[in-house]
């Protein structure tokens, strides 16, 4: 009966051993186990202040010995040592690599304190995370056998930093698998690419033919297969650096004949167009040589979303171009502000002119190509598309408000432009109505921001009517919205009004939504005519992880007299 029962009492203690997770039940000489801390990583900031509550660290160096404890009753063997090299596994508790980053599990709790700290098991699982059973206790009489020596895992490199704004690439036509992807979501046959004379920005720019073509071309990147050019004779040659085949015509008797054979087997592509002039920065196709290609048996439909996946995306060496703009362009409004201050603290005759000219010296000088710049003070600044000239232009006065805005890029293939307006006041005090118009204008430049911000965290697609709509309602709100003369911003890639959704539902309904990669303008503005008027303009680009403004967001008015 006794050795019935003590089986079963070895049975059930055997079972809760091996039970994962779970350590036997301590013995009296066999105490819970504070476990010694880790070795942490060199801070290289410098050392942390001394803690005199804390236990003394461990050496450095290999693994050290723990300190033999004393004799209790019924000691287990302690484990064999390792060989040299490899390293005994423990549960991470200390800081990561990152001296920024989380941890990257919780902090392990510390079990009470004991008298006699013993060595801590080979593995300790981190918390809330199920290890490896522990080891058994060998039977009586027979000596542990040593843990097989396991190779330990070759250490892995620092894991890449995850960037949330990840620039996407631009597709170009030589990307044919990405486009002929586009084509395919877009459930296309095609897209025709068709200028003449420079006629469309938006083929001319993304076909890019050697020279300044003059007679009527296209070019079809079919949903398979490779690339077809039809172009005159006399201008081949420009097109020798484009892949696929290239067909040629002579003549207008030709021009028909050939693209019936162009597009050969095609039902529908896409076009530079828009159904009743919807979207103007899209439609470039004039109606003839839409009638050609329908003439032909296919059906046109608009290329707005093929742009805005190509053209409209600005890739790494236009983000970067961008900011090089940026950089001249913040520079070239601050000087331009201060020349006006010294002149006026001078006594000298400064005029709209004289500053708008100043600008482009300067744009000039930093290798930057751009708009006519906007120099508009006093009356002036109520109208939002003036713009002085030699014939038209009015002195600046001490009290007028300052309306400067700004639009260039770098002087190269990849730029891409930066625009910005700024308002300064020729005065050490702002006007009272100044002031509230402008911080009007600034909260609804930041109700925009804030909706696409909202939309791109929760992954929701927004598009530029609805952006255009935020803000008027908001300026309708505080019964302003008929001092509201322009949309609330435009897009821009290569070309000041790029081929992206543009943030408008009051010149044209836009739908288009925004897309990741590409950039675009935010500048709400209020005007009073006859008086004065305000605008505050930044550029943005939308990155995967929300919007990114690129300009300085001005919130007050700027004063000049100090």
């Amino acid at each position: 009966m006794k050795r019935s029962l003590a089986i079963a009492i070895l049975a059930v203690w055997s079972t809760a051993v091996a039970q994962p997770g779970k350590a036997p039940p301590p013995s009296e000489g066999d105490k819970p186990k504070r476990q010694l801390p880790v070795e942490q990583p060199q801070n290289p900031y410098g050392p942390a202040p001394d803690d005199p509550y804390a236990d003394p660290p461990p050496p450095r160096g290999p693994s050290p010995t723990p300190p033999a404890a004393p004799s209790p009753p019924a000691k287990a063997p302690a484990p064999a040592k390792a060989p040299p090299g490899a390293k005994t596994p423990a549960a991470k508790t200390g800081t990561p690599d990152d001296p920024y980053g989380d941890p990257a599990t919780p902090p392990a709790t510390t079990p009470p304190p004991v008298p006699t700290p013993l060595p801590p098991p080979a593995t300790t699982p981190p918390p809330g995370k199920a290890g490896p059973p522990p080891a058994t206790m060998p039977p009586p009489g027979k000596a542990a056998a040593p843990p097989a020596a396991k190779t330990p895992p070759a250490k892995e490199p620092p894991p890449k930093e995850i960037v949330p704004s990840a620039i996407p690439s631009r597709v170009t036509l030589q990307d044919l698998t990405a486009i002929q992807g586009l084509l395919a979501v877009q459930r296309l046959d095609g897209w025709l690419m068709f200028d003449r004379d420079g006629g469309n920005p938006i083929s001319a720019r993304l076909v890019s033919p050697e020279g300044h073509p003059s007679r009527p071309w296209f070019y079809l990147i079919p949903a398979k297969g490779e690339a077809l050019a039809l172009v005159h004779t006399a201008e081949v040659r420009q097109f020798d650096h484009l892949p696929g085949k290239k067909l040629t015509y002579q003549g207008y008797r030709d021009l028909a004949p050939q693209l019936k054979a162009l597009l050969k087997g095609t039902r529908t592509v896409a076009v530079e167009y828009s159904a009743k002039a919807a979207v103007p920065s899209v439609s470039r196709v004039d109606a003839g040589t839409l009638e050609l290609i329908r003439a032909a048996g296919v059906q046109v439909r608009s290329s707005d979303t093929l742009v805005q996946y190509t053209k409209a995306i600005w890739g790494d060496p236009g983000r970067t171009a961008h900011y090089v703009a940026v950089h001249h362009m913040v520079e070239l409004r601050k000087d331009a502000l201060a020349f006006i201050a010294k002149q006026l603290a001078i006594g000298a005759p400064i005029s709209e002119y004289d500053v708008q000219q100043r600008l482009s010296r300067g744009m000039t000088m930093r290798g930057l190509v751009g708009q006519p710049p906007v120099v508009a003070a006093g009356a002036n600044t109520a109208d939002p598309f003036y713009v002085p000239t030699a014939a038209r232009t009015a002195p600046i006065k001490r009290g007028d408000l300052i309306v400067l805005s700004l639009a260039m890029k770098v002087d190269k293939p990849e730029g891409i432009w930066a625009v910005q307006t700024w308002v300064a006041v020729a005065e050490a005090v702002v006007p009272e109505a100044a002031r509230k118009a402008f911080e009007t204008a600034a909260l609804a430049r930041d109700q925009a921001l804030a909706l696409i911000a909202d939309r791109s965290r929760k992954k929701r697609p927004v598009t530029g009517a609805e952006v255009d709509d935020a803000t008027r309602a908001f300026f309708k709100k505080l019964k302003v919205e008929a001092n509201v003369m322009h949309r609330t911003g435009h897009s821009i890639d290569n070309d000041f009004s790029g081929g992206g959704a543009d943030l408008d539902n009051f010149e044209v309904k836009d739908t288009r939504i925004l897309t990741p990669g590409t950039g675009f303008t935010v500048g709400p503005g209020l005007y009073f005519p006859g008086q004065f008027g305000v605008r505050t303009e930044v550029s943005v680009y939308l990155a995967p992880a929300g919007p990114e403004v690129t300009t300085p967001a001005q919130d007050a008015i700027e004063p000049l007299i100090k």
